[in-house]
């Protein structure tokens, strides 16, 4: 096997808070706009290039894609750090619904959700050891229903959704959750042309997608790099209790990596994540016991060839 080398510092994302972790799984998850900007502006400072946003109803925490709320609390973030803000733009039916709230805030990168999966949403739940909820659409969210639940992702869709980005100027990052995804994303890029380097990102751990085990990750990146070239920036991010170790392995294979609340709350069996903060201060140290180096968000920009702020 070829000897891996760090040339290139890794570029730290934290998912600041997403949509199937809940309020009642950690008190320390952010939902409200303050909490949003304090956690996001600490994790900035504490070493993330990147931060990675969904938006929540202030009111319970429910995930939302109301401009009005993305807009409570991103600008804000921008004025007080100058990490590279990413958009989910996973909610919606259709590709204009999950554009809506890019389109009014505009970030820097967006996301695409490449290929479609049985979320199994219920297992993040048995994941976080919660049993009991605070909301009563927490009961329904990981309820009976739950098991019924297919993340739709067709070829229409994805391609109305990177043909919208494409439009807006806006940079894309591909969320593959596993091996075939990726295949997807190479029939889609033989028709149209995308600026380079192109982000690709591992989504693993959900139930419906490819494990975290180090043999997945080293093959989802292999596939990539033969598919899309040696300068592909890749992104290894593994959901629930796992997050951290599969973050590890990317920074030791040689890419980039995604920690933060929006995967996982709990740092070990009995104690929460306090902070995004501290999940990017744990990584970091796991990172520099290796001397591996740590992009700033200049460096990250000028790598994925992102205009200075």
């Amino acid at each position: 096997m070829a000897k891996i080398t760090h040339s290139k510092p890794v570029i730290i994302t934290c998912a600041v808070t997403g949509a199937t972790l809940t309020p009642s799984m950690s008190p320390h998850l952010p939902v409200t706009a303050e909490q949003m900007i304090m956690q996001s502006v600490d994790a900035a400072k504490a070493g993330a290039a990147i931060l990675h946003f969904h938006a929540r109803d202030p009111k319970d925490g429910r995930p939302t894609n109301d401009p009005a709320v993305w807009q409570s609390f991103l600008p804000q973030i921008r004025q007080q750090t100058d990490a590279v803000i990413n958009m989910s733009c996973s909610m919606g039916e259709t590709a204009e619904d999950r554009a809506s709230a890019a389109r009014v805030m505009k970030p820097e990168i967006a996301t695409v959700i490449v290929g479609s999966m049985n979320y199994g949403r219920f297992q993040k739940a048995i994941d976080q050891g919660i049993s009991e909820f605070q909301h009563d659409w927490e009961r329904e969210f990981y309820g009976p229903k739950s098991h019924h639940i297919v993340t739709q992702n067709t070829f229409a869709k994805i391609g109305r959704l990177i043909d919208i980005f494409l439009e807006m100027n806006i940079l894309m990052e591909f969320e593959c959750y596993d091996v075939g995804h990726l295949y997807i994303l190479e029939h889609h890029l033989k028709t149209r042309k995308l600026p380079r380097p192109l982000i690709v990102q591992f989504l693993t751990g959900i139930l419906g997608g490819i494990p975290s085990d180090i043999d997945h990750l080293l093959h989802m990146k292999r596939t990539t790099e033969r598919l899309f070239g040696m300068d592909t920036e890749i992104f290894t991010h593994g959901t629930g209790p796992d997050n951290m170790r599969a973050a590890a392995y990317g920074a030791l294979m040689g890419t980039n990596v995604r920690v933060g609340q929006e995967d996982n709350v709990t740092e070990r069996p009995g104690r929460l994540f306090r902070s995004n903060a501290e999940q990017i201060q744990k990584i970091r140290r796991i990172i520099d016991e290796f001397d591996i180096p740590v992009a700033t968000p200049a460096e990250a920009r000028a790598r994925l060839g992102l205009p200075t702020p």
